[in-house]
């Protein structure tokens, strides 16, 4: 039996995650965000492979993707797309993008902006968050009609830690830094839960004094819930600044004494504990498969002129160095 989910997740109940909204790109739904005021949109970088607004539309409430015509769900055509100005290419830092609706919204049941986390807010190790999303439900697979919002806990792993992680699996012993400092990575060492491709943009949220926060962005990984290749995502918090010089009426908070909102289900959550054997086998194509985008298909973004930090030209380079004499 195939079950219609993120990777270890499971449906999520209307209404549940009200800021989570799709993007559509001409006849596809290729990506998620999140609605943090009523008239803006955060998502991530790598998701447009155009800046042309007119190609874009963004459903906010939506529920199933096969039934967007209800009372709950509005669609709202963009009037600007901002991708940070440091974001290159899939899998590199500044992979975070506003988008501005032409439109407000108007808060509902169903649709509410989330709240950012203030920078004295301290997530720590082994944390449980959420991740939603309309993504595949293992690699190659897209999740089944009527394409229902899925939802998964993952526990949020040191930066430290998962660069190991990262270095284990990838063979690789250098000096050069993968996880970066705007990165944070959540999932499990054993793998089994995780978002994937289609679920890029889309919120990692922490109930924090029972005040839902946006932690992270759906960015990358290397396949789907592997063991020792946990999620990477954009933390939200390194680009507090960038966000509110565009959407000034976001809200950082601390968390508080907001309403919680019920968890309809539970998905299993598997301890971060010690870590399983480490995949020696890695994939001979790094750039589709090390730093592959959680997306559908492959996009870039034209920066004319931005200038990546060094350290990952670098890192690239020593893998694919590596990589190819595993093939001599």
């Amino acid at each position: 039996m195939v079950l219609n989910r993120i990777v270890g997740g499971a449906d999520s109940n209307r209404g549940e995650w009200p800021w989570q909204v799709s993007l559509k790109f001409k006849s596809d739904f290729i990506c998620g965000g999140s609605l943090i005021t009523d008239t803006w949109v955060l998502t991530a970088a790598h998701c447009f492979n155009s800046v042309e607004v007119s190609d874009y539309t963004v459903y906010i409430g939506a529920y199933q993707l096969t039934d967007l015509q209800n009372p709950y769900t509005v669609s709202r055509d963009l009037k600007r797309i901002i991708v940070h100005p440091d974001f290159m290419y899939e899998g590199s830092s500044g992979d975070i993008a506003l988008i501005e609706l032409v439109e407000g919204v108007n808060s509902t049941s169903n649709i509410l902006p989330v709240c950012l986390p203030s920078q004295d807010v301290q997530f720590e190790e082994g944390t449980k968050c959420w991740v939603t999303g309309w993504g595949h439900i293992r690699e190659g697979t897209p999740l089944g009609d009527p394409k229902t919002m899925q939802e998964a806990s993952v526990g949020l792993i040191d930066g430290a830690i998962c660069e190991v992680m990262y270095h284990k699996s990838l063979g690789y012993f250098g000096n050069g830094q993968i996880i970066q400092e705007d990165m944070v990575c959540a999932g499990y060492k054993e793998g089994q839960i995780d978002s994937c491709q289609g679920d890029s943009g889309g919120p990692l949220v922490c109930n924090v004094n029972n005040v839902w926060l946006q932690y992270g962005i759906v960015s990358w990984g290397l396949g789907c819930a592997r063991a020792n290749m946990p999620g990477v995502y954009t933390k939200v918090q390194y680009y507090a600044a960038w966000i509110e010089q565009y959407a000034d009426t976001v809200i950082f908070s601390q968390g508080g004494p907001r309403k919680e909102l019920s968890i309809g289900t539970t998905a299993n959550q598997v301890g971060v504990g010690n870590s399983t054997e480490t995949i020696q086998n890695f994939s001979t194509n790094f750039t589709t498969n090390a730093t592959e985008p959680r997306v559908e298909f492959v996009k870039s973004v034209e920066n004319g002129g931005k200038t990546q930090r060094l350290s990952l030209i670098i890192i690239a380079i020593i893998i694919l160095c590596v990589l190819c004499s595993f093939s001599w």
